[in-house]
């Protein structure tokens, strides 16, 4: 869990960079882009969504699966066609479209907390990455 503030991004980067630690993910292109991904999914949950914000990751084999969850059902607005390349905001989830292998967005049931693992009411934007073929990927053990 973590908070519907802009540190929540600081925060989902260092927990993710100790899972893929942890993980022994170890190609740099990899990791950094998965940390990037994570980042860029947070920051729009703390931005266009609402609390509670939920990040979990998984690791089966070679692939990574990343999850964020808000309280917000709305789905994450699309990328406006006319952002200029200089603009630091807008391009958001075109950065994780080019660096996830897939990603999509679902809305979660609706009414009181329905299970561990879904917000009333909230979505969950979730991305997978094959990661690139190496020694030691670990099977997650907890999330």
């Amino acid at each position: 869990d973590l908070p519907a503030r802009p540190r929540a991004a600081a925060a989902a980067r260092a927990l993710t960079a100790g899972a893929l630690r942890d993980w022994r993910v170890a190609d740099p292109d990899d990791a950094d882009d998965i940390v990037l991904i994570v980042d860029e999914l947070v920051t729009n949950a703390v931005l266009h969504g609402a609390a509670p914000i939920r990040l979990r990751l998984h690791l089966h084999g070679r692939r990574l699966t990343g999850e964020v969850t808000d309280g917000r059902a709305a789905a994450p607005p699309p990328a406006p066609a006319d952002v200029p390349l200089w603009h630091e905001a807008g391009r958001g989830l075109l950065l994780v479209a080019a660096l996830a292998t897939e990603y999509g967005t679902r809305t979660n049931a609706g009414g009181p907390h329905t299970s561990e693992d879904e917000h009333a009411g909230g979505k969950t934007v979730w991305f997978s990455r094959l990661l690139n073929p190496g020694e030691g990927h670990l099977p997650a053990t907890r999330t």
